[in-house]
């Protein structure tokens, strides 16, 4: 009796440590979270080494330490593959130089959508993945089966040994903090979320819904910079901007009355992160403006952009890197004759018509999938 009830005693322990490693199913992988990757073998974190940003910074294993060079966003980019995006630089996981060779590096790039930057992640059924090379076919794994800190990951043919198994664990976001009344964001400052959920209080700026006249979660001012955060529902009426702006690594979990408005005339960036689940628009522009969109994911949405209707100023669209699906009507929609959209190096799948009453439309190297 006593031996029966030792096992199970081991049994429920070893159920619950199963349980807190919340490993992530494959069917389950979400652009809009972040995930650290651990190696079965070494039992250390895929890393960007010392926090490069730099195309060519190298990709190493190390002691999971918890931070952003060590936590990456997987982004569906069709066709079964999926795009490995380190968080802090906003760079793509790739085999340099386009190698096809054993040993070969992986490092980080720019993230262009190049078949040297996707990957088949195979969930082996054993609560790991294998992660394969859709240029290559080959196998990431940590080299000469290494321990050590700073080791260097590469690829290799796809030979089933442990340090070629990865565990994806999700990160979820520290801490999830009611917005009041709209931050706004001064000019020429930065307001850094470190990868915290904002929600808008719906008593003071809105429910997230189409109802009009919604208040802002964020007012970004000419020269403020929005970076790291997380929006959740419900994200009232997203962010505004007044100027030149830059909005880097933001997630909107819910897009709510609408992601970000484009308040007064300026050169919107947004780099990296993502949009998803929105009734009608993720963008709307309301002024005259350059807005350019960089390593985006936009997905299920009306459309990604609307110029105001039946405004008649310029507003020239850049979009790059980026991947954009289910849009019931369109990728951006004007009034305007003069407005003009230019989209390279984008992957993209049902958007309606894609250009809505759009006369100046400039693309390369985009894919349809």
């Amino acid at each position: 009796m006593k031996n029966k009830f030792l096992f199970l005693v081991a049994l429920t322990l070893l159920f619950v440590g199963i349980c807190l490693t919340e490993n992530v199913e494959a069917a389950s992988l979400d652009a809009s979270k972040s995930y650290k990757i651990i190696n079965r073998f070494s039992g250390k974190a895929l890393e960007v080494y010392e926090w490069s940003t730099s195309d060519g910074g190298n990709v190493v294993q190390y002691d999971d330490l918890g931070g952003m060079n060590q936590q990456w966003r997987i982004i569906d980019v069709g066709e079964g593959y999926q795009k490995i995006v380190n968080i802090h630089s906003g760079k793509a996981l790739e085999i340099y130089d386009w190698s096809t060779s054993n040993g070969a590096n992986v490092a980080q790039w720019t993230d262009w959508n190049g078949t040297s930057q996707q990957w088949d992640i195979v969930d082996l059924g054993n609560g790991y993945y294998k992660i394969l090379n859709r240029y290559s076919g080959n196998a990431l794994e940590v080299f000469e089966r290494s321990n050590e800190n700073g080791a260097n990951v590469v690829q290799w043919d796809d030979t089933g040994g442990e340090n070629q198994q990865w565990q994806i664990i999700e990160v979820p976001p520290t801490d999830t903090i009611t917005v009041n009344e709209t931050i706004v964001v001064s000019e020429g400052d930065t307001f850094d979320g470190q990868g915290n959920r904002y929600v808008a209080n719906p008593d003071t700026l809105g429910d997230g819904s189409q109802s009009e006249n919604q208040q802002s979660v964020f007012r970004l001012e000419n020269g403020a910079t929005l970076k790291n955060v997380v929006l959740g529902y419900p994200a009232a009426d997203g962010v505004h901007t007044y100027g030149d702006v830059l909005v880097e690594n933001v997630v909107w979990e819910d897009i709510g009355e609408d992601a970000l408005t484009i308040k007064d005339e300026g050169h919107v960036t947004i780099r990296g992160g993502l949009a998803q689940n929105g009734d009608d628009k993720v963008f709307q522009v309301n002024a005259p403006s350059t807005f350019e969109i960089i390593n985006f994911t936009a997905r299920n949405a009306g459309k990604m952009i609307r110029q105001n209707g039946g405004t008649t100023f310029k507003t020239s669209i850049f979009i790059e890197g980026s991947v954009i699906t289910d849009m019931n009507e369109a990728i951006f929609r004007t009034d305007s004759s003069s407005s003009e959209v230019t989209m390279t190096n984008t992957r993209y799948s049902d958007v309606g018509t894609k250009w809505y009453n759009v006369q100046n439309i400039s693309e390369s190297n985009n894919y349809e999938f």
